[in-house]
């Protein structure tokens, strides 16, 4: 039934908003923001919800907000003009890798750096090039289709080809 009082015209089950989640705007201009938060919070259907149990939800939040992971989504998911429209089947469509539980974890630390770093407004770029690049090598790309996902790549290939995960 419609709710006038909120303007609901469906119910939605509660548990995707309660605890451990990532949240993404649908429409999102430039780049792909995912969100991890850790607090109930209650959004509207102009984002999604992202919530699994399989993987690390902090892992899976540096995936997402990778380069590579943009990169797929921009030349691979929906776009409008230069925006990305992240529905439900470019989602369900990513190239998802679940590594071992020390790289998820590596990965998951670094994201939590980050996630205290932005709260007391400190840069996180470097923090966040890390990430990628350990994405690469976990996703076994060579320097070569690294440059092409980011032209700007300041590693040169010696020291990315020596780059451990």
């Amino acid at each position: 039934t419609y709710n006038k009082t909120y303007g609901l015209h469906r119910s939605r089950v509660e548990n995707f908003f309660i605890g451990e989640k990532i949240i993404v705007l649908r429409k999102c201009v430039g780049e792909p923001k995912f969100t991890y938060t850790d607090f109930d919070c209650y959004v509207s259907a102009t984002f999604y919800i992202i919530k699994i149990s399989r993987i690390n939800q902090k892992y899976l939040t540096g995936l997402l907000n990778s380069k590579l992971i943009a990169f797929w989504l921009k030349n691979r998911g929906k776009m409008q003009g230069n925006n990305f429209q992240l529905d439900k089947e470019p989602l369900l469509e990513l190239p998802i890798i679940k590594p071992n539980n020390d790289i998820q974890s590596n990965i998951s630390n670094i994201v939590e750096e980050i996630l205290i770093n932005k709260k007391n407004n400190i840069d996180t770029l470097i923090l966040e090039n890390k990430v990628d690049n350990l994405i690469y090598k976990l996703y076994d790309l060579t320097y070569d289709e690294v440059i092409i996902i980011e032209p700007d790549f300041e590693m040169n290939e010696v020291d990315y080809e020596n780059y451990k995960l």
